[in-house]
């Protein structure tokens, strides 16, 4: 634009000089209309600013996160000349990025005309957000001026935990059960029919936590008399909060403990959650499908930076009897964590779900390990965006 202010000036004073030099009709023609054009199309610039429309086509957006989607945005122009083009400023979310960002889009577009511009986006942490189109430009046909108008367009997005099965977290798990010692479960003592895979669209009868966590799939035993089919998820929050990346850890968590909880239901487990919070209560309970849905609505709103426990007051608080599955799902892996998750052996058959989006390896060899370890590498990231929902 400044090239082409600079080339109006030079042609402004070589009109000029022709018509000094030549002083006729034409010239003084040629240097009034030249100089004219800038006046005039200030003026139906402006009106055009003024006759331009943009707004969000649809509603509020609600999805999950790190799922793509499109924006679609209305374009109207109200006047006789064209957008040459119109440059629309806005907020966000960046498909590369995932997250809110300020856009420019560009839109040429024919007098009298209107549009619907899509516009792919991505977020990838869940919770509300606004998406904004703060300003509009248009620049005259010569590219001489740019005027613009300031909008206060605005649409609500919600982004929702992702929906998908305990199964994918073993499917993306690695270093499960390297010479772990077996931990005694009544279960495991029971009398069962057979074991096989599991397959979409069965009722899962119970789940072979020892071989689901050495195999790549999910492996269901089928009983003669189950009984006592009660687990506890523990969510160690407080871990994330030393994490480059606590949104995501945060999310991560609450993903890893809804696929474990609904796979369980499906197997006929009541399942417990421990979110981990501070007041009297923050156990959250999910026998049947309402339960769950009502599980599922909470974690989605729980802030990443709620006040919570550590994990010593999550793992203590479990009681003897109470459960035959305890899920320990944690950021941090060490010596003081393996050692929670021994203490917990004692109630139950334990699985230590490590989110290690570090993609990091895992050094074994805690003392005396009792546990089942696994080490998810995978689940907020790229892997899991096709998993199928249950």
């Amino acid at each position: 634009m400044a090239k082409n202010r600079i080339l109006y000036g030079l042609l402004t004073a070589v009109c000029l000089a022709f018509s000094m030099a030549y002083r006729s009709n034409f010239s003084a023609v040629l240097f009034i209309t030249v100089l004219l054009y800038l006046p005039v199309s200030a003026i139906i610039t402006a009106v055009s600013l003024l006759l331009a429309k943009v707004n969000f086509a649809g509603g509020s957006y609600i999805g999950e996160r790190d799922m793509g989607f499109e924006i679609e945005v209305e374009v109207k122009n109200r006047f006789f000349m064209p957008f040459l083009p119109l440059e629309i400023l806005g907020v966000l979310p960046e498909s590369d990025k995932g997250v809110f960002e300020e856009r420019r889009i560009f839109v040429t577009l024919q007098p009298f005309g209107k549009t619907t511009l899509s516009i792919s986006c991505r977020h990838k942490y869940r919770g509300k957000y606004k998406a904004e189109i703060k300003r509009i430009y248009v620049v005259d046909p010569l590219g001489i001026l740019r005027f613009s108008r300031k909008l206060d367009k605005a649409t609500e997005m919600i982004f929702l935990p992702r929906r998908f099965s305990a199964e994918n977290l073993f499917e993306h798990s690695y270093g499960k059960t390297d010479n772990l010692q077996s931990s005694s479960h009544s279960a495991d003592r029971e009398d069962f029919s057979h074991v096989r895979d599991y397959r979409n669209g069965d009722i899962l009868q119970l789940v072979h936590w020892k071989l689901t966590a050495k195999s790549d799939s999910v492996m269901i035993k089928e009983y003669e008399g189950a009984s006592g089919k009660r687990a506890k998820i523990l969510c160690d929050f407080e871990s994330c909060k030393y994490k480059s990346d606590r949104l995501l850890c945060s999310d991560t968590m609450i993903e890893t403990a809804l696929a474990f909880s609904k796979t369980l239901l499906e197997a006929g487990f009541e399942t417990a959650v421990d979110y981990g919070g501070i007041l009297k209560n923050s156990v959250i309970f999910a026998g049947n499908p309402a339960e769950y849905e009502n599980l599922y609505g909470f974690m989605s709103t729980l802030p990443a930076d709620f006040t919570c426990r550590g994990i010593d007051s999550i793992t203590g608080s479990v009681q003897k009897g109470e459960q035959s599955v305890v899920i320990l799902i944690t950021a941090t892996l060490d010596k003081h964590t393996a050692s929670c998750a021994n203490a917990l052996s004692n109630l139950g058959e334990v699985i230590l779900a490590y989110i290690n989006l570090d993609d990091i390896m895992v050094e074994r060899g805690f003392y005396d390990e009792k546990f089942k370890l696994l080490n998810i590498r995978d689940t907020g990231k790229e892997a899991l965006r096709k998993s199928a929902e249950m």
